[in-house]
């Protein structure tokens, strides 16, 4: 109902339900989102977050963990799946604080952090491919040394750009505006990953350590991107968003039109007296333990 209601206010020549009008709201809702300067702001920073995101070179490890462990020395079949599988356990457990502590230290800290995390794992793993790509059988602890940045470099994914990315590029839209604007920045996350899967094996085989050294950069490009233009979210109401944002009045106007399909369908009636339910039940409880406690100081003076 919110959404129909929703359509029908912004866009009134779009609601009358038919499957063509509902295919254009689609484009139309999407496009929308570009000719406003607060929503188009808050486009940018959903695009680029996911730019970002996906040229950290997460997927890159990801989808060619074992290629990348062969190219760090570890030309054992059974050592290289090993070291694959322990990419996927360490990002799972990275995850735990994320989810843990996000809302406390916030948004922007863990970013910055992690992306500058990343990048000096990338870095390090440039330094000693370049110094020892060509001979790794004798220099096997600097190929350990390389694949113990690559778990770190996981490490510092999980706890930040895995999971705060899509925290952030929900949270900045108001209600209304949320699935368009979700879309179009996972659009952006799809479509760089697709590349990022596309180039990856050309850029291990021709530029080898240089590969660490581009998405080093570009995670480096991706924690100043966070530091200098996203603002921080933690803790603040869609209305707060809106007025950090430049776009006040959209989330309130939301929130009205929700408290008015509450009130039709009943559900506010619900919720209200259910709460003064439970409240002269509370009360009842309260007199009850009153009236115990008398009769059983009466039976004590006895």
């Amino acid at each position: 109902m919110f959404e129909k209601r929703s359509t029908a206010e912004h866009f009134p020549h779009l609601a009358d339900g038919s499957k063509l009008s509902i295919i254009k709201l689609q484009f139309v809702a999407a496009a929308s989102l570009f000719k406003s300067k607060p929503m188009f702001r808050r486009v940018m920073l959903a695009t680029l977050t996911m730019f970002f995101q996906q040229w950290t070179g997460i997927n890159a490890v990801l989808y060619y963990a074992p290629k990348i462990f062969t190219g760090l020395g570890q030309t054992s079949t059974t050592t290289s799946l090993l070291a694959t599988g322990v990419v996927g356990i360490v990002m799972w457990l990275a995850t735990i604080p994320a989810v843990m502590y996000v809302d406390k230290l916030g948004r922007k800290p863990i970013l910055v952090v992690g992306a500058i995390g990343m990048a000096l794992c990338h870095f390090i793993i440039a330094i000693l491919t370049a110094k020892n790509q060509d001979a790794w059988p004798t220099h096997k602890a600097a190929g350990w040394a390389a694949v113990a940045m690559v778990w770190l470099f996981v490490v510092h994914f999980g706890y930040s750009w895995g999971p705060c990315a899509w925290i952030v590029i929900a949270e900045i839209w108001p209600i209304s505006q949320r699935p368009y604007g979700i879309a179009i920045g996972a659009s952006s996350n799809w479509m760089n990953n697709f590349i990022v899967g596309q180039v990856t094996p050309d850029m291990l085989h021709h530029l080898t350590y240089g590969t660490y050294i581009f998405f080093g950069v570009l995670t480096t490009m991706g924690a100043a991107f966070i530091y200098f233009f996203f603002p921080e979210t933690k803790g603040l109401s869609l209305e707060e968003m809106d007025t950090l944002f430049g776009s006040a009045g959209v989330a309130a106007a939301d929130a009205e039109r929700m408290r008015e399909i509450n009130r039709e369908i009943g559900l506010e009636e619900m919720i209200h007296g259910s709460v003064a339910g439970q409240g002269g039940i509370h009360d009842e409880k309260i007199l009850e333990e009153k009236a115990a406690a008398a009769e059983h100081r009466d039976a004590d003076s006895e």
